[in-house]
């Protein structure tokens, strides 16, 4: 006598619950890396945006005369009376300046960028230690420009220039 068992194939109540908890863990652990990934490509593409507007001021502020043909005080930092942007001769002529949103050398804003800032500090800088600031003319200018955003830095270049380079004419006055 030969008995025929069926057997039935099923999934049980069981196995779904713990395919579920397995699915659910798995989403889980997957959403928790987007983010980071997802924020992580934003700041690095705000540093490569920074890293360009602070290249062109700098490129800028490079074209200027190391120091200003009308005004013969050679320790001077700042713009002299009456200067904008538009009418900066030399490099200390953006010492201070600041702009939110950034401005191009037209000094036409970049009416997208709102929440960024861009500025300039110019110090004549000792010779023998260019980290070393000094009141009085020096024949060495630093020029550091910073740009931000929400307050926060995300790119500071920072050039030397020095007063060779306009007895060598590299720069030409207006």
């Amino acid at each position: 006598m030969t008995i025929n068992y069926k057997s039935h194939h099923a999934i049980t109540l069981a196995e779904t619950v713990i395919s579920m908890l397995l699915v659910g863990f798995v989403i889980v652990s997957t959403l928790s890396i987007v983010g980071p990934i997802a924020r992580s490509t934003t700041v690095h593409a705000d540093r490569l945006i920074a890293a360009n507007l602070a290249n062109e001021l700098s490129e800028e502020i490079a074209s200027k005369l190391w120091t200003s043909p009308i005004n013969d005080d050679i320790d001077f930092i700042g713009p002299g009376a009456g200067e904008t942007r538009l009418t900066y001769d030399d490099i200390d002529d953006f010492h201070g300046w600041s702009s939110s949103p950034p401005k191009n050398s037209y000094n036409g804003p970049y009416s997208t960028m709102k929440e960024w800032t861009r500025s300039v500090k110019v110090a004549h800088v000792l010779l023998e230690d260019p980290t070393i600031e000094s009141k009085t003319y020096t024949g060495l200018k630093r020029v550091i420009v910073t740009v931000n955003k929400n307050g926060t830095d995300l790119a500071s270049i920072s050039t030397y220039h020095t007063q060779a380079a306009d007895a060598l004419s590299f720069v030409v006055g207006p």
